[in-house]
């Protein structure tokens, strides 16, 4: 178990504290996510980098694409389990056609923010700012 305390993380203009990390990766440990599927759906949401091939067609809701372009060691409990996180923790916008995920990938950091934000994803900077300044700890969620 790693704890931090209110580290930021510099990535493609978005400034997350590990309170926020923390705070989307527990989304999918909620799930039983494995980490090899949370990094690449965290890095889409934040950063809005491609999730890879398997994981955009997961996005589209293509099944064959998902099961034809897929690592032969992903399991079906893997992807029952990110399909649930999907609808229960994913931002409307960048899931459910091929043309949302694009478009995710297109917005600049600060729409992606703002939507991650108002789906209670990742704490506002202000509230980041305060937990930071109350030395709050956070607690890194484990995958498997």
């Amino acid at each position: 178990m790693v704890v931090r305390f209110g580290k930021l993380r510099y990535n493609n203009n978005m400034k997350l504290t590990a309170h926020s990390s923390n705070r989307l990766m527990e989304t999918f440990a909620k799930w039983d996510v494995p980490k090899d599927f949370a990094d690449p759906f965290y890095n889409y949401l934040v950063y809005g980098y491609s999730p890879g091939g398997c994981f955009t067609s997961v996005l589209a809701n293509d099944f064959a694409g998902a099961i034809g372009s897929s690592h032969p060691g992903n399991t079906v409990n893997s992807f029952k389990s990110i399909a649930g996180w999907i609808g229960s923790s994913a931002p409307t916008e960048a899931y459910g056609s091929y043309e949302a995920v694009t478009e995710w990938t297109k917005l600049d950091t600060a729409e992606r923010r703002a939507i991650l934000e108002r789906d209670h994803l990742v704490f506002t900077q202000e509230d980041e700012m305060m937990l930071v300044l109350q030395g709050e700890r956070t607690v890194e969620p484990v995958l498997y």
